[in-house]
C-alpha cells in the first residue's frame, strides 16, 4: 500500500531552517515586527510565511546525516542573514527618525520626549509624528507586501546554507549609513532653511525694533512657522518616503548577492 502521507526528518530540519530565517526577519522589520505587536502574532505570522515557503524550496542542502555542529552553523547562517536584512532596512528608516531630531532642535522641542510605540524608545514629538506617518505611507504603498515578497526573493538568491558573506557584506552597511544621514538632511532641509530665514529675519526685527521683546516673541513665532513648514511639506515628504522604499528594495536585493 503507498504511502499517502510521506514525512523524512530532513524536511522537519529545513522548515526549522527556513523558520529560523523567516522569524528573524519579521520579528526586527518595522510594522511586522513592531514592539506593540503581540508576541503571539509574530509567532504565528512566522510560521505560516515559513510554511508557505517551504514547499516551493529546495532542500538538498539539508541532509539527516548531518551532526549537531553542521546543524548549528546552518541555523547561525540562517538567522544572520534575516537579522542583516532587518537591520538594513532599519537602518535605511532610520533617516526619518535623525530628521525629527534636527527638526525638533531647531523648533525648540528637543526637551520634550514620547514614547515611540513601534520601538519603545523615547523620541522627540516631530520624530514621532514623522515616524507615524512613515508608517502609514509604507502601508499605503504595500511596503509590508514588498518586505514578504522580499523574505521569498532572498531564498531564490540564498539558498538554505548559502549563507557566505562577501568582501562587500560590510560595505552596504556602510553605504546604508551614508545614505540614512544624507536622507535625513534632504528630509530636514524645508524646516531647516525656512527656520534659517526666520531667525534671520527676527535677528534683523531684533535690530531695527528695540523695544520689542524677541524672546517672548520669538518662540511661539518660531514653532508655528515650523509646524507650518512641516504640514506645506507633507506632499514632498510622501514622494520622498516612495523613493526610499524602491532604494529598500534594491539595497535588500545587493544584500543577498554580498551573502552568497
Amino acid at each position: 500500500m503507498p504511502d499517502l502521507f510521506p514525512f523524512r526528518i530532513e524536511w522537519l530540519q529545513a522548515y526549522l531552517l527556513v523558520l529560523t530565517r523567516v522569524s528573524s526577519m519579521i520579528v526586527f522589520l518595522p510594522m511586522l515586527g513592531a514592539a506593540n505587536m503581540p508576541r503571539q502574532v509574530k509567532i504565528g505570522l512566522s510560521a505560516v510565511t515559513a510554511a508557505i515557503i517551504f514547499p516551493l524550496l529546495d532542500t538538498k542542502a539539508v541532509s539527516v546525516d548531518m551532526d549537531l555542529l553542521q546543524m548549528a552553523v546552518l541555523i547561525a547562517g540562517e538567522a544572520m542573514i534575516g537579522i542583516s536584512t532587518a537591520f538594513l532596512i532599519n537602518l535605511m528608516l532610520s533617516a526619518v527618525q535623525i530628521a525629527g531630531s534636527f527638526i525638533d532642535f531647531q523648533i525648540g522641542f528637543g526637551i520634550v520626549n514620547v514614547i515611540d510605540p513601534t520601538t519603545g524608545a523615547q523620541v522627540s514629538v516631530t520624530t514621532q509624528l514623522l515616524n507615524i506617518t512613515t508608517m502609514l505611507l509604507l502601508l499605503a504603498f504595500n511596503a509590508h507586501h514588498m518586505m514578504l515578497m522580499g523574505i521569498s526573493d532572498s531564498f531564490a538568491i540564498l539558498p538554505i546554507g548559502g549563507f557566505h558573506p562577501g568582501a562587500g557584506f560590510g560595505e552596504i552597511f556602510v553605504n546604508g549609513m551614508r545614505a540614512a544621514l544624507t536622507a535625513s538632511a534632504q528630509i530636514a532641509a524645508p524646516v531647516t532653511v525656512t527656520l534659517l530665514i526666520q531667525q534671520a529675519a527676527m535677528g534683523l526685527m531684533a535690530r531695527t525694533v528695540p523695544q520689542l521683546n524677541i524672546f517672548a516673541v520669538g518662540f511661539p513665532f518660531t514653532i508655528t512657522v515650523g509646524m507650518l513648514t512641516i504640514a506645506f511639506s507633507m506632499p514632498a515628504f510622501s514622494m520622498y518616503v516612495q523613493r526610499l522604499m524602491g532604494e529598500m528594495s534594491q539595497s535588500m536585493t545587493l544584500l543577498f548577492n554580498a551573502m552568497r
